[in-house]
């Protein structure tokens, strides 16, 4: 994989229209300070855009494409740690995809990686197709993408328990709308949520699955149902909780293929989580009938978002998406009893 990072107009617009809003009213009414793991490019332009918020950066950049000047592909991760420093911000940045590393533990010049703190800020901009492999440098193993996220939130509940620190973490994460449907079908055809299997029948009932190539923009209501269903599953067996923001669609840059450039469209997910004690009942994940109820958001080229229903989801509202609207009636209940996002600190 080489570094290929490039911002567009869409995802400008749900950075700053749609995280943004969010991240501030939790550093403003929570107190919350942000320690940065993620993929921020090498502008690092989230990072920026945060920059009075964030306390620390842990940055992964991927090899560059060689050439005669630099045929180790280093040029993107040596720009990114010197535009780090430029920002006078503590951190570390990591030479290797985030998804080899923090499953391996080191990166491409053989730093170990080991989360020291608990990290409040996710931002994994994965840019590419959750279930595609990534061939890691040991002994030809593969692993897919999506299979990262639980070995992050299994190092995040390890830290928590050794070391205390926040209660609550944010955890964006962007993929391609596009995955291969034989993958697809046979996650959606075992151990699913019961919430989750009236969902996929309904939206299956509106809108069939192809039997086999692979979806790209369209039945975004499959990805969606993917998407919960395993990250719930990845969240309940450290013990966390969650409440789910609705996703938010957007066109990224056009990507190479085939000798032309394809449409690139992307999905992005907002989830609020929070610790739990492992003896507690079990994890909650909020709102209830997110998956039926939660409309799609469509994130504009330089314009106000807008409500943009898929199959099985209800009218959206004719006012323009909100964050906050969403988490204000889940906000009570979600942070009821949450331990303080500082160490010693109580939530009111």
């Amino acid at each position: 994989m080489t570094g290929q990072f490039s911002d567009s107009p869409g995802k400008r617009s749900v950075r700053e229209l749609w995280d943004t809003p969010l991240l501030v009213y939790l550093h403003r009414t929570y107190g919350m300070r942000y320690r940065y793991m993620g993929l921020p490019g090498v502008d690092l332009l989230d990072v920026k855009l945060w920059r009075d918020m964030i306390d620390e950066v842990v940055a992964f950049e991927v090899r560059a494409a060689p050439n005669s000047s630099d045929p180790q592909g280093r040029r993107s991760i040596i720009t990114l740690r010197r535009n780090l420093r430029l920002l006078d911000i503590p951190g570390h940045a990591y030479f290797g995809p985030l998804e080899e590393v923090v499953i391996l533990h080191e990166d491409y010049d053989g730093t170990q990686y080991r989360q020291e703190r608990v990290v409040t800020l996710y931002n994994l901009d994965f840019c590419d197709e959750i279930g595609s492999p990534i061939h890691t440098r040991r002994q030809g193993r593969s692993v897919l993408r999506f299979e990262a996220i639980r070995q992050i939130l299994r190092d995040q509940r390890e830290c928590y328990r050794r070391l205390g620190g926040p209660s609550l973490f944010v955890m964006l994460l962007t993929v391609r709308n596009q995955i291969g449907v034989r993958r697809l079908r046979a996650f959606l055809a075992r151990n699913l949520y019961h919430d989750t299997r009236e969902y996929v029948e309904a939206c299956n009932g509106l809108t069939p699955l192809p039997v086999s190539g692979h979806v790209l923009g369209t039945h975004t209501w499959a990805l969606k149902a993917f998407l919960h269903g395993i990250i719930r599953q990845y969240l309940s067996n450290p013990h966390i909780s969650a409440l789910f923001f609705p996703v938010v669609k957007y066109t990224g840059v056009p990507v190479r293929a085939n000798g032309g450039r394809l449409p690139s469209p992307m999905l992005h997910c907002m989830i609020l989580c929070r610790f739990d004690d492992p003896q507690s009942p079990s994890p909650l994940f909020l709102p209830d009938n997110y998956l039926a109820g939660a409309v799609y958001v469509r994130g504009r080229d330089d314009q106000p978002l807008l409500w943009e229903p898929e199959p099985g989801e209800p009218p959206g509202s004719q006012t323009s998406p909100e964050c906050r609207d969403w988490f204000r009636p889940l906000e009570p209940v979600f942070l009821q009893g949450v331990v303080g996002t500082r160490p010693g600190h109580a939530q009111p």
